[in-house]
């Protein structure tokens, strides 16, 4: 066997040796040297036998020829499925994992196309490079799954019916009713959609009775506020050892479905006899049917309990108690924190988390360095700085835009975002589309806006314009060199009186005083107080932290200048 080395095939170096010419043996008589006989080239490999064909056509996109008719009508399902995603060539180094088990769990499906790794820096993978109506998926709905006793008959009848029914719903006629519900939910990135991008591999995760034929299924369409609005919710879960999957940050679509009910429950509902219906007792409430047929693995009794409460939803939203409906939130300006919150991890969990390891790709110890600040501390940032739905809010550095839609979802204010790196804004732009959808499903429209956009804050005319009329700026400068710093106190001067400067890092300290040599710094319309916070409220460390709250606060400068005669 020929070893390869320095590109050349070991066995092959060693026989292109022996055409150098070789001394003969004895010095006397005129030692000649002559040139060895050439040695016969290496013979062609072996054609290809007929699994390798096979392999090849299968990596390549096309079906075997030897496919039977039920495999066909499921391959025709799945493609019509995913035919809205751009097509591009995915070099080897960077394909990412296919996950198993994702999708529409019927065998005899080719795995779907999962999008290139960025190749470094701020490279973009097609995924994200693409136009948004390129990119984004219909709506999913539930498939039987296939037993290991069913007919091909039986598999090809669900395949022609999961066709017909997604084929109706094409991603362009959806994009072109956007103004409508029905658009809307057919163009949300579903928990069917999260679990076929994920790199975790994920598998059937109920036992199903002889009698659960009917309820078979690997997804299940679940109900939402707004009339109409529903989401496909996978039932598959990680590998079971895999399981401790929470602990790791993936994602668990069958306990994102439980949540889902829960907040809909707890803030979407007037009816106190519908919220006694969802929690009930210890017995009869869908919620404790949920979790019981959850931790006992029946997938008959958790199809039935996520099919009870769709029809109590459907009730109250035809006598239309859904809604923002206690007095408690009503007039608050957005969704309650604990509802913002959910609707936030939802967005990540299907747009971020798929992708989450293009995060990572940075310079190190530059002022590009990635980090996330997570929903409690956003949540005290909001109550500190007393953001209302009135309040302009900006981000400078936003990053994927988690705190720009937890703010705007929050509090009902019009908050923005500007972010540098191409990857993680890109990212930011496709959630703050999915959180405007998400909004309107939950029956939340209008209740806060967010913009993100690609740019240098120091550069940017939007900022310019937006800092002369916002209430508060979040700026999280834990890495940023002085240098930076001292360009945004610049940007600062134009914030009005009163406005708040969030920071990881201060930009003056607590004693600052004024005088004649740095009355007109930026340093001199500020004053700042420091806060603590605590554990796992950062991405970057478990420990706890400080922050600063500023405040532009001119009179103490017009009062030094009136002392001096100089007002």
């Amino acid at each position: 066997m020929d070893l390869f080395f320095g590109g050349v095939p070991r066995g092959a170096q060693a026989r292109q040796t022996t055409n150098i010419h070789v001394e003969e043996r004895g010095r006397k008589g005129g030692a000649r040297s002559k040139p060895a006989t050439p040695a016969s080239p290496p013979p062609p490999p072996p054609p290809a036998g007929p699994r390798e064909d096979r392999k090849r056509r299968r990596a390549s996109g096309d079906e075997p020829a030897e496919m039977s008719p039920a495999n066909r009508a499921i391959v025709n399902a799945n493609r019509e499925r995913v035919g809205s995603l751009p097509s591009s060539p995915r070099p080897r180094a960077a394909t990412r994992r296919a996950p198993r088990g994702a999708g529409l769990a019927v065998r005899g499906s080719p795995p779907p196309q999962q999008q290139p790794r960025p190749q470094g820096g701020d490279a973009l993978p097609p995924a994200l490079a693409a136009p948004a109506s390129e990119r984004e998926i219909g709506r999913c709905f539930s498939v039987p799954a296939q037993t290991s006793g069913g007919s091909a008959a039986a598999v090809a009848a669900a395949a022609a019916d999961a066709a017909s029914r997604l084929g109706a719903e094409s991603p362009p006629a959806a994009a072109a009713d956007a103004d409508g519900l029905a658009g809307i939910a057919a163009s949300i990135v579903t928990s069917v959609d999260a679990v076929r991008q994920s790199e975790a591999h994920y598998e059937e995760y109920f036992r199903w009775d002889d009698g659960d034929d009917g309820d078979r299924c690997t997804a299940i369409e679940l109900h939402l506020p707004a009339a109409g609005a529903a989401e496909a919710f996978s039932l598959l879960a990680p590998r079971a050892r895999e399981r401790e999957a929470e602990a790791r940050d993936e994602y668990m679509p069958i306990n994102d479905l439980i949540a889902t009910v829960r907040a809909v429950a707890t803030h979407l509902a007037a009816c106190a006899e519908f919220r006694h219906a969802v929690y009930g007792d210890a017995e009869d409430g869908v919620v404790r049917q949920l979790e019981r047929a959850r931790n006992r693995r029946n997938g008959g009794d958790f199809v039935r309990a996520v099919r009870r409460f769709n029809r109590l939803l459907d009730d109250e939203r035809a006598a239309g108690r859904v809604g923002i409906g206690s007095a408690r939130d009503k007039d608050a300006g957005g969704a309650p924190p604990d509802l913002a919150v959910h609707i936030i991890e939802q967005i990540y969990n299907r747009i971020v988390a798929p992708t989450v390891d293009m995060l990572r790709q940075y310079k190190a110890f530059s002022n590009n360095v990635y980090g996330e600040i997570l929903p409690t501390l956003v949540g005290e940032f909001i109550g500190r700085t007393g953001i209302g739905r009135e309040s302009t809010f900006v981000d400078l550095g936003c990053g994927i835009g988690n705190v720009v839609l937890q703010v705007a979802a929050q509090t009902g204010c019009a908050a923005y975002g500007i972010e540098i790196m191409k990857v993680p804004v890109r990212l930011a732009e496709r959630q703050a589309r999915e959180f405007e959808r998400r909004m309107r499903l939950y029956a939340l429209g209008g209740r806060g806006s967010a913009r993100i956009w690609h740019g240098d804050f120091c550069e940017s005319a939007d900022v310019q314009r937006l800092l002369p009329r916002a209430d508060v700026v979040l700026v999280n400068n834990y890495v940023f060199d002085s240098r930076l710093n001292q360009n945004l106190m610049q940007l600062f001067l134009d914030l009005p009186e009163g406005a708040r400067i969030i920071s990881l890092k201060p930009f003056v300290t607590p004693d600052h005083k004024i005088s004649a040599r740095n009355i007109y710094s930026p340093e001199s319309i500020l004053t700042v107080r420091r806060y603590h916070y605590w554990s796992k409220c950062v991405s970057w460390t478990d420990s706890g932290g400080d922050y600063y709250v500023h405040t532009i606060d001119r009179s103490r400068m017009r009062e030094f200048l009136a002392r001096r005669g100089m007002a």
